[in-house]
C-alpha cells in the first residue's frame, strides 16, 4: 500500500523533474517560477514521497483575480512516476486543500506525461474549450523536431523553400553567432527587436521587467543559448532557446524590419536547429498551439 506525503520545497531545495521524467518541461523549472514571479506571481514547488521514493514534482503558479481571489495552474505539470488511481486520489485531495488556502476559484493542471483522458475523467474536470485558447495556459499541441538524425537528413526533411532561404542567407553574407554566455549583453537589443516584431504582428508583449529577469536567470537553464543573425555588424534576427531535460525550447524569437530579403530568420533558425544537435538534445521544440 503506497504511503504518499506531500512536502513543500524551500527555495534551497532540490527542484528536478528531470530525476523522474527526462523529457520534463521548463515550465517545472525552477527558473520559470522566478521568472513569474517578475510578474507578481506567486510560485510554490511540491514534492511528492513514497517512502523515500520522489514519485511526482509539481509548481504552482498563482494568478491574482478580483475580490482576493485567485486561479491555480500548474504548466504541463504535475511531473509524475506512477500514473496510478492512488496518487491521483492524493494528488486532488492535497490540490483541493492548496487551491482552498489561496481562496483559488479553480486550479488547472497538465499531467505529464499526459495521461488517459479515460483515467483522468474519473477523478479530474475537463477544462472548458474555450479556455484552451488562453494566453495563460499551455498550447495542446507542439511540434516537435526528433534531432536523432544527421544533418543531411534534417535538411531534408523541410521544405524545399526553407532549403532555399537557408542557402540564400548564406549567399547574401548572413552570418549567425551562437551565444551562450553574457546574455545580459543583448538584451537591449532583443527588446528593441522583441518590440518591432509585436508591432509588426499585431501582438502584446509582457512587461519588460519580465524578459529582463529571463534574461538574468538564462544562465540557470544550463545550455541554453542566443542565436544571433547579423549583416555585416547589424543584428537582425535573435533566437532565444532554452534547453531543458532532453529538449531545447524555441521560447522567443524577433527580427528586424530591414534586409529580410536576405533571409536572416531562416539561417539563424537552422543554426539553432545544429546547436541543440551539438547539445545532444533529443528534440527541438517549435512550440504549438491551443
Amino acid at each position: 500500500m503506497p504511503q504518499y506525503r506531500l512536502q513543500e520545497l524551500k527555495e534551497t531545495d532540490l527542484f528536478d523533474p528531470t530525476t523522474i521524467d527526462a523529457d520534463a518541461p521548463f515550465t517545472q523549472a525552477s527558473f520559470y517560477g522566478d521568472w513569474q514571479k517578475n510578474l507578481e506571481r506567486a510560485a510554490r514547488k511540491f514534492l511528492v514521497l513514497d517512502g523515500q521514493d520522489k514519485i511526482a514534482y509539481f509548481q504552482i503558479i498563482k494568478y491574482s483575480l478580483p475580490f482576493d481571489k485567485s486561479y491555480l495552474y500548474i504548466p504541463y505539470g504535475p511531473v509524475i512516476k506512477d500514473n496510478s488511481e492512488d496518487l491521483l486520489i492524493f494528488l486532488k485531495e492535497n490540490l483541493k486543500k492548496i487551491a482552498k488556502s489561496e481562496q483559488a476559484v479553480f486550479l488547472r493542471l497538465d499531467f505529464m506525461p499526459r495521461q488517459s483522458n479515460k483515467l483522468l475523467s474519473r477523478f479530474f474536470k475537463k477544462a472548458p474549450q474555450y479556455t484552451y485558447h488562453s494566453a495563460y495556459f499551455q498550447p495542446r499541441y507542439e511540434w516537435l523536431l526528433n534531432l536523432e538524425t544527421s544533418e543531411e537528413e534534417l535538411l531534408k526533411g523541410m521544405h524545399d523553400n526553407t532549403r532555399y532561404s537557408i542557402r540564400l542567407a548564406e549567399r547574401k553574407e548572413i552570418k549567425t553567432e551562437i551565444v551562450t554566455e553574457n546574455f545580459k549583453k543583448y538584451f537591449e537589443d532583443f527588446y528593441r527587436l522583441m518590440s518591432r516584431t509585436a508591432q509588426r504582428n499585431k501582438f502584446a508583449l509582457h512587461p519588460k521587467k519580465y524578459y529582463e529577469c529571463i534574461f538574468q536567470n538564462l544562465n540557470k537553464a544550463v545550455g541554453s543559448y542566443l542565436s544571433i543573425a547579423r549583416y555585416q555588424e547589424k543584428i537582425l534576427t535573435i533566437n532565444l532557446m532554452i534547453a531543458f531535460g532532453k529538449t531545447a525550447y524555441y521560447a522567443f524569437s524577433c527580427s528586424n524590419n530591414e534586409e529580410r530579403n536576405r533571409a536572416p530568420s531562416y539561417q539563424a533558425l537552422w543554426k539553432a536547429i545544429l546547436h541543440a544537435k551539438k547539445l545532444n538534445m533529443r528534440y527541438f521544440n517549435f512550440g504549438g498551439k491551443a
